[in-house]
């Protein structure tokens, strides 16, 4: 830094440097801001919104444990900080899977790769062609007696409710029985903490590409990117979609990107039916996931607007509660509209589609899968 400073004395300072003002501080220099009109103001003010925010979280953090005595939760603790820490790599599907922790692994999985070949039913629709099987560091630990713990099945249908419940404040995801609208819990949890991979894996990029594919394994665009980009955005006009990937497509229209942005919550609640919750501080002050028991009326008392509270009625019949709650809401609830009855007056409603049977099929070719592997090691 010395020499730096000395060498940026001894020669005609660059249009950056002109608009960089120094800060002493107890004998240290620091760059305060770049002074570019109307920038500065606005940086600091989002450095001092976020200090604040901090702040805010560190005080609820400790009100949670003395006034509710929320725990730290172990099992929630471990497996939310191996999702933070590990890194994401995609698997061809003539690979195996990697044991181990420090790895998000990804296989995005189609009719070709079924081990056995059977006629399945054309699709009626793109989404039904593929499944994303996400093979995660650790076991969700509250799913340890399913055969594979340690997977999420992300079905294009998964990516659209993701965006569709950021676009709303309330949100009721219903669907048949058994279609795994709980998991949809962990796939949001998931999502939120790693954004990247809404836009690795969001049905509306296709990542067949072959050049946009060798610069990612670069690390770097690909040699045609900008036609490849180009492309897209066309057939995504085409269709009407709005919902995009925003950090690709820093040239598309501002109003339409500022649309597809979906609401990511400071603090995300996981409760079942308002009594139990599990708190998992997305944007800090903590890595820690806290447990806490608490009436359902609390809820108001620790969330707030930027909150988004996942409802899960477990085998309770308790309905929906939302009075005086800021907070965003997501509940997956059974068609009982008994669960919902009041809420749905003021709640979005979505419908989460069954799996296509190729789907199926693949889901259950990775249940066998690990349902071998346990039996080997047992």
């Amino acid at each position: 830094l010395t020499h730096s400073l000395t060498h940026s004395l001894t020669r005609p300072a660059s249009p950056l440097m002109l608009c960089l003002k120094p800060v002493f501080t107890t004998g240290i220099l620091t760059t305060n801001r770049l002074a570019v009109p109307g920038s500065g103001l606005r940086i600091h003010r989002l450095v001092t919104s976020r200090t604040s925010e901090m702040a805010h979280m560190e005080l609820l953090v400790d009100r949670l444990k003395k006034k509710y005595e929320a725990e730290v939760h172990p099992g929630f603790t471990a497996w939310i900080q191996s999702v933070q820490t590990a890194h994401i790599v995609n698997r061809d599907n003539e690979q195996g899977w990697q044991d181990g922790d420090g790895l998000i692994q990804i296989k995005r999985m189609k009719e070709e790769d079924l081990q056995h070949e059977v006629l399945v039913p054309k699709s009626e629709h793109p989404y039904d062609d593929y499944l994303d099987v996400i093979k995660l560091p650790m076991e969700i630990p509250m799913e340890k007696r399913i055969p594979a713990p340690q997977f999420l099945f992300i079905r294009p249908d998964d990516y659209a409710l993701f965006y569709c419940c950021g676009k709303k404040d309330w949100c009721i995801l219903t669907g048949n029985p058994g279609i795994s609208k709980s998991w949809f819990q962990w796939k949001f949890i998931l999502l939120c903490y790693r954004q990247e991979l809404l836009d690795r894996f969001v049905p509306f990029m296709e990542e067949e590409d072959d050049d946009y594919k060798e610069g990612e394994e670069d690390g770097k665009e690909g040699k045609g990117t900008e036609q490849v980009l180009k492309k897209r955005k066309m057939e995504s006009d085409a269709k009407k979609v709005l919902v995009v990937p925003y950090q690709r497509r820093q040239k598309a229209d501002q109003n339409l990107l500022q649309q597809s942005k979906p609401f990511l919550p400071n603090l995300i609640v996981r409760t079942i039916s308002g009594t139990k919750s599990y708190l998992f501080f997305v944007k800090g002050p903590t890595n820690d996931v806290l447990y806490v028991k608490h009436s359902p009326e609390d809820l108001m008392e620790f969330t707030d607007a930027e909150s988004t509270i996942l409802w899960e009625p477990g085998s309770g019949t308790a309905e929906v509660c939302y009075e005086d709650i800021d907070a965003h809401i997501i509940a997956t609830v059974s068609p009982n509209k008994e669960r919902f009855h009041e809420f749905l007056k003021r709640a979005k409603m979505f419908y989460m589609p069954c799996p296509s049977e190729l789907q199926l099929r693949l889901m259950g070719q990775i249940y066998r899968s690990a349902g071998e592997e346990q039996y080997h090691h047992s």
